[in-house]
């Protein structure tokens, strides 16, 4: 089951940055910062959570500050980083974000909550 939802979290995370991570120009409609380094960390390091979760935190802040918002994910990959530090209660609110943002992260934000439990 692990490896099932580790794959299938990669899988996401590949297609979701191929589809979007190019989108770097000032011009385009969602602030990303450096959410693909922060996301490589992740699957590469040996789990600093606590500075991924900085980070993202920090891109959340830029993306306000921009004007732009958030990209699709990043509040998915903050619920992340926070159940594997055992902060559900943050990781259950930053999963409805992303939820409320994107309503198409919709059932993977939900498969995500019921299996990390």
């Amino acid at each position: 089951m692990k490896l099932n939802l580790k794959c299938g979290v990669s899988i996401c995370a590949v297609l979701l940055l191929s589809a979007c991570g190019s989108n770097r120009s000032d011009h385009g409609l969602y602030y990303w910062g450096n959410y693909t380094d922060v996301v490589y960390s992740y699957y590469e390091e040996n789990g600093d959570y606590a500075k991924q979760e900085a980070a993202l935190l920090q891109i959340i802040a830029e993306a306000k500050e921009s004007g732009k918002q958030v990209g699709p994910g990043v509040y998915g990959q903050l619920g992340l980083v926070q159940l594997k530090q055992g902060k559900n209660a943050e990781a259950r609110e930053s999963f409805r974000q992303e939820q409320t943002l994107y309503p198409e992260s919709g059932v993977f934000m939900q498969f995500l909550q019921k299996t990390k439990k």
